[in-house]
């Protein structure tokens, strides 16, 4: 495996350039060809190049990946620690917005039971006065013979 067969290479560096001596910054610039000899004595074609260049060049690539796996790595831990922040945080509001829907729920429960006490109240002292009226109304509709003999017989028992 090449540096051109690393995804994250290619964009970087173009495939014509790759493996050329004084290309990319990777070497120091190449000496010219001597006069008289053609190419000085060194093929300018890759593919005549040899196994040795190849080796070298992944060497070379395997080099750069390990330098830059670090930096990689650390932010992509960095990433994963801002993702899991923000997870915290969400988590945190959610069970803020819980407690207080707890809270209102329990003061809604406690004035249920406000409401309730005095519905029942309300309703105990609105059947005893619907008892004190229909005594009243017993009272009056009796003639004034019949209250005396109540009066004289409630007297004597």
């Amino acid at each position: 495996m090449g540096l051109a067969d690393c995804g994250h290479c290619r964009h970087k560096f173009p495939r014509r350039l790759l493996g050329v001596p004084g290309r990319v910054g990777l070497w120091p610039p190449a000496p010219r060809p001597a006069h008289g000899i053609a190419g000085g004595g060194r093929s300018n074609d890759l593919r005549e190049q040899g196994p040795a260049t190849n080796q070298l060049l992944e060497d070379l690539g395997r080099r750069l990946a390990r330098a830059f796996q670090p930096a990689v790595a650390s932010r992509g831990r960095a990433r994963e620690a801002a993702a899991a922040a923000r997870d915290q945080q969400s988590w945190a509001r959610v069970e803020c917005a819980l407690a207080a829907l707890r809270s209102e729920l329990l003061e809604m429960r406690f004035q249920s039971h406000q409401l309730a006490k005095t519905l029942l109240d309300l309703n105990m002292k609105m059947q005893q006065l619907a008892k004190e009226q229909e005594l009243e109304a017993a009272l009056e509709s009796q003639s004034p013979e019949d209250n005396a003999m109540n009066l004289e017989h409630g007297n004597s028992q």
